[in-house]
């Protein structure tokens, strides 16, 4: 993991040089010096341009300075992308700038000169037109007509000798003008005066102007940004030859860096193909981990106790440790080891392991690794595992509700490898679902105590409502009772038949008070008597047919449907009750000739489904329906109708269907109803299929001793075992199953005793049972009983199963103990290692 860093920020930074040797190596000087050269030679075509324009304005070729401005915008683009380009203001340019803003300002002093000229010329030659005219003297037209001529060649040469010239001749035509001024005349000499006038006005200013024009025309030339642009162009050319030698030095080293950076490639593909393999390995771990978490998922509550083997194995396999085992602290004191095949239990096993408990809370951390060949780890720890043999030990608190209940730990003989160092978090996620398991084990066992203690609790309030039912049924009762009685009294010496009579209803009012008892008594015994099994079809069926024989119209109650060989849980009567209530109930709803449907139907559930009392859980069930199409039931009869003592018949007790819920609850069963005013009424029972041995838990065959102390629940037992392909064989006598046991001591494989708390059963059998057979001994308790570990484990007693038993946990049971490796003649020595095993109770 550290080279893996190093290589990473090392890797950052060469790719961090390469960038900037990348950046400052770049082929871009050549085309920065290219794109100064093209804006230097706009500029300098603008500028000869711009002069030649000038030249022509000044000799009257060109009238329109549009191209001049035109060149001159040329000019400062030109400039402009220049300073753009160089980003900076150097001195080169500066010295162009100024060059060009001087060549500028000449220009316009040039046009506004030029353009007075030119105006001026214009205008003369306008006045000398009009003086031409044939009324005009010949001597004055021949004098403005030469004036004209030197004036018009005076555009094209400028001599001193031409101005000269023009400027004797001006003032003589001035002079004769002032003399032609002083003349009378009329109105057109006096007009002429005044062109003369003006004609000598604008010869004497463009005398003035011109030589302005001139000069600025002579040195626009001289002003030219030739020389500042060749001095740009040299020191963009040595600037470029500079860039360019530092941009080979970057190239250079852009190369070396380039070397490194394949060096650097090459040692990081051999750490990724070494963290690759260290990947494919925590990656299957983590397939491992959650099919863990999925079979501790998958398992029922009271199941999860037998999972743990299970799960044990799944994480050592993938880990590939040599042992695994968890030791549970909830007061159980209860062991699971899981070794790799041919490897013995650990030295000292499971001794020496508890001596490592204080050791282990004692850490800060919940998850624990020890190298003892490092010395990583807790020091402590590392002596002891040290002294054990271990080399490599990994450790995990299993927590329920932040109450440490356990550690599941892990060793082996060597070193660790590398993947599992960086997959540590993986192990806290598989002690997280073993914590998670015994959470959930322990809120069933919390809930199913809830669960009873709330009946109870119910039961109890119910007897407020019984004490207020029972004394105005049974009262009304009485007084009919009494009432027929004084009456048969009454008449028994006058009239026998009138007091037979009354005696016959008094009998009738007896048998009712009597049916009002026993259903008290049965709503009351709910939860005490014995629980046994039913078949479905055959309870349903028979229960039909008592009822048919004693209805007017046994055509009236159809029967359809199958089960499909169905058992539940629960004695037959209670179910019989169930239906027969419920069939009463619809007949008795029922108009005269109206057909009650009776169906039977086996259902599996994949997912949780809601019914109007209560929600049934994925699996397989029953469903007894039971349908009439009589008066059917407001809204507000149907929230009663399992109430005690409610009823909507005068002759009812309001007891039937109070105790067939009661029934249905107890086996986690549910109701679903549905009733509408004149459309009849569906009841639906929904019951648990009692599961039976799947493909997954093979038996293994034996024989067990069954010692009970009622000869039907002896019974009720063989059956079961009988169904999981065991040959039981029941005592209800004590003394009895010792002869059997003393007159054949190998017979039995197993021996399955009934509690007792007093009496002969229980414990002190299977201590007398013990000093004749060593053969493992399970203790059946009932919900009620609660027996301390080390009580168990002076018997011995191996392991524990509650009442009622569940097909597929009691079949787990029998195989662990009287499988192949099970049945050596040593029996006590396995027992030491499964003394603290009632937790692993079976519902």
């Amino acid at each position: 993991m550290r080279l893996t860093v190093q290589a990473t920020v090392l890797g950052a930074l060469l790719a961090a040089l390469l960038t900037w040797l990348m950046i400052n190596g770049k082929g871009e000087l050549d085309a920065d010096y290219l794109r100064t050269q093209r804006s230097v030679d706009a500029l300098a075509l603008a500028e000869s341009r711009l002069q030649h324009d000038v030249l022509r304005a000044r000799t009257g070729l060109l009238r329109n300075y549009d191209p001049i401005v035109a060149h001159v915008w040329e000019m400062e683009e030109a400039l402009a992308a220049l300073r753009a380009g160089s980003g900076q203001e150097d001195p080169e340019m500066r010295a162009l700038a100024e060059a060009v803003t001087r060549e500028t300002q000449m220009v316009e002093r040039f046009k506004t000169g030029n353009a007075l000229v030119q105006n001026s010329i214009a205008y003369f030659d306008s006045l000398s037109d009009r003086l031409s005219d044939t009324e005009v003297e010949v001597r004055l037209a021949q004098a403005v007509a030469a004036l004209q001529v030197r004036v018009s060649e005076l555009a094209r040469d400028a001599t001193l000798e031409r101005i000269a010239d023009i400027r004797a001749r001006l003032d003589a035509l001035a002079s004769g003008a002032s003399a032609s001024a002083r003349l009378p005349s009329g109105a057109p000499a006096a007009d002429r005066a005044a062109d003369i006038a003006a004609i000598v006005l604008h010869g004497r200013q463009l005398l003035d102007l011109l030589p302005q024009v001139d000069a600025a025309t002579r040195s626009l030339p001289a002003s030219s940004s030739e020389a500042a642009r060749r001095a740009l162009l040299e020191a963009r050319r040595a600037l470029t030859d500079r860039r360019q030698a530092r941009a080979d030095g970057f190239r250079l080293a852009l190369y070396a860096a380039a070397l490194a950076l394949v060096v650097l490639v090459i040692r990081v593909g051999l750490l990724m193909r070494a963290g690759t393999v260290s990947l494919r390995r925590t990656i299957a771990f983590q397939f491992v981990v959650a099919q863990a978490a999925n079979r501790f998922l998958a398992s029922q509550p009271d199941e999860i106790s037998a999972c743990i083997g299970e799960v044990l194995a799944m994480i050592g396999e993938g880990l590939g440790v040599d042992h695994g085992y968890v030791l549970m602290l909830d007061g159980s004191d209860a062991v699971h080891l899981w070794g790799r095949a041919g490897r013995p239990p650990p030295r000292g096993w499971p001794e020496a392991r508890r001596d490592l408990i204080p050791d282990i809370l004692a850490a800060p951390d919940d998850h624990l690794f020890v190298e003892a060949a490092a010395g990583t780890g807790p020091p402590t720890l590392v002596r002891a595992l040290s002294a054990r043999g271990v080399v490599s030990w990994t450790c995990a608190r299993l927590r329920r509700r932040e109450r440490i209940v356990g550690v599941m730990c892990f060793e082996r003989g060597s070193p660790q490898p590398a993947w599992l160092r960086h997959s540590r978090g993986l192990l806290q996620i598989g002690a997280d679902s073993f914590g998670a398991a015994l959470e959930r084990q322990h809120v069933w066992a919390e809930r199913r105590e809830i669960e009873a203690s709330l009946r109870r609790a119910q039961r109890l309030e119910a007897i407020g409502i019984f004490a207020s039912g029972v004394a105005h049924n049974i009262n009304n009762v009485l007084n009919v009772m009494l009432g027929h009685a004084e009456i048969a009294a009454d008449a028994l010496p006058a009239d026998p038949h009138r007091a037979a009579r009354q005696i016959d209803l008094l009998v009738r009012a007896g048998a009712r008070a009597h049916e009002i008892a026993g259903q008290i008594l049965d709503y009351g015994r709910r939860g005490g008597a014995a629980r046994g099994t039913s078949v479905v079809e055959a309870v349903v069926a028979e229960t039909v047919a008592q009822i048919r024989t004693s209805t007017t119209d046994p055509a009236a109650i159809r029967l359809a449907g199958t089960a499909d060989g169905a058992v539940v849980e629960g004695e037959p009567a209670q179910l019989q009750q169930v239906v027969h209530n419920l069939v009463r109930n619809a007949l008795q709803a029922s108009d005269p000739g109206g057909v009650v449907d009776v169906q039977l139907e086996r259902v599996s559930l994949r997912e949780r489904r809601p019914l109007s009392h209560g929600e049934l859980g994925p699996g397989e069930y029953v469903c007894i329906r039971v349908a009439d199409q009589g008066r059917g039931m407001d809204a507000a009869t149907l929230a009663r109708i399992f109430e005690p003592f409610f009823t909507t018949r005068p002759a009812g007790t309001g007891l039937g269907l109070a105790t067939a819920f009661e029934f249905v609850q107890e086996q986690d069963g549910a109701f679903h109803v549905r009733s509408a005013p004149e459309a009849g009424s569906a009841f639906e029972v929904w019951l648990p299929v009692r599961p039976q041995v799947g493909p997954d838990v093979p038996t293994v065959g034996g024989t067990v001793m069954i010692v009970g102390g009622a000869r039907s629940t002896v019974q009720e037992d063989e059956e079961t075992l009988a169904a999981l392909g065991y040959e039981p064989v029941g005592y209800a006598d004590p003394d009895a199953a010792l002869a059997a046991l003393r007159a054949e001591p190998g017979r039995f494989d197993l021996l399955i005793v009934e509690n007792q708390p007093s009496g002969p059963l229980g414990l002190p059998f299977a201590r007398r049972a013990a000093g004749i057979v060593d053969r493992p001994i399970v203790l059946s308790l009932s919900a009620a009983d609660a027996v301390r570990p080390e009580v168990l484990s002076a018997i011995p007693i191996v392991d524990v199963a509650h009442r009622p038993w569940r097909s597929h946990a009691l079949a787990l049971m029998l195989r662990r103990h009287l499988g192949s490796d099970s049945r050596s003649p040593v029996r006590h020595g396995r027992a030491e290692t499964r003394t603290a095993t009632p937790s692993q109770s079976f519902h």
